[in-house]
């Protein structure tokens, strides 16, 4: 009976306690479908692509998530209809410490590049349906990315931007090589002109 009793009132007090959570989503922009997971030392979400309008989110810092790097995963749907050949994450108000890694389910990752504001993804062959950033879904051999938390406090806000690119948004060898030529030509009557 007095084990009962302290285990109830152990409990309770715990029960009582602030529980510590991690990266407060506090909203988002865009037109995209948003279910947060973020928890305690982790800033993770699921992004439901619609449109590939750019998707912000806003996050507030607590005491616990200063105790070391805070890891970041995000689970992004492809569900506008065209392929995904590039995707990007952009910080403002925190760094990356450290990538981690990129999963596709159908297309095949070109490259990866990141600097302490940004992570690019190329496909190589184009996502029609999703891939993890980090590791959402709990993978064995895939791993989170890193934010640094160093030099910031409780109440310290950051935002994560998610945008995309596609294959029509870049152009083509041809065209980028027609422009130049264009420009060269024109240079080159100008100094005609001139001399």
């Amino acid at each position: 009976m007095k084990n009962t009793l302290i285990g109830a009132l152990a409990l309770a007090a715990a029960l009582a306690l602030p529980q510590a959570q991690a990266a407060i989503l506090t909203g988002t922009t865009g037109s995209n479908t948003v279910t947060d997971y973020s928890g305690a030392g982790l800033a993770s979400f699921d992004l439901d692509l619609a449109t590939f309008t750019p998707t912000t989110f806003s996050f507030v810092l607590e005491a616990g998530d200063l105790a070391g790097p805070l890891a970041f995963n995000a689970l992004v749907r492809n569900l506008a209809g065209t392929a995904l050949d590039e995707f990007s994450f952009t910080l403002n108000g925190i760094a990356f410490s450290a990538a981690g890694s990129v999963t596709p389910a159908f297309g095949t990752v070109g490259g990866v590049t990141s600097g302490a504001h940004t992570a690019n993804v190329v496909f190589s062959a184009p996502e029609w349906a999703e891939f993890q950033f980090g590791n959402a879904l709990a993978v064995p051999g895939a791993a989170d990315w890193l934010l640094d938390t160093r030099g910031l406090r409780a109440g310290d806000t950051f935002t994560i931007t998610a945008a995309t690119a596609t294959a029509a948004e870049v152009p083509e060898p041809s065209s980028a090589l027609l422009a130049m030529t264009a420009l060269l030509g024109m240079t080159a009557a100008y100094k005609r002109k001139r001399g």
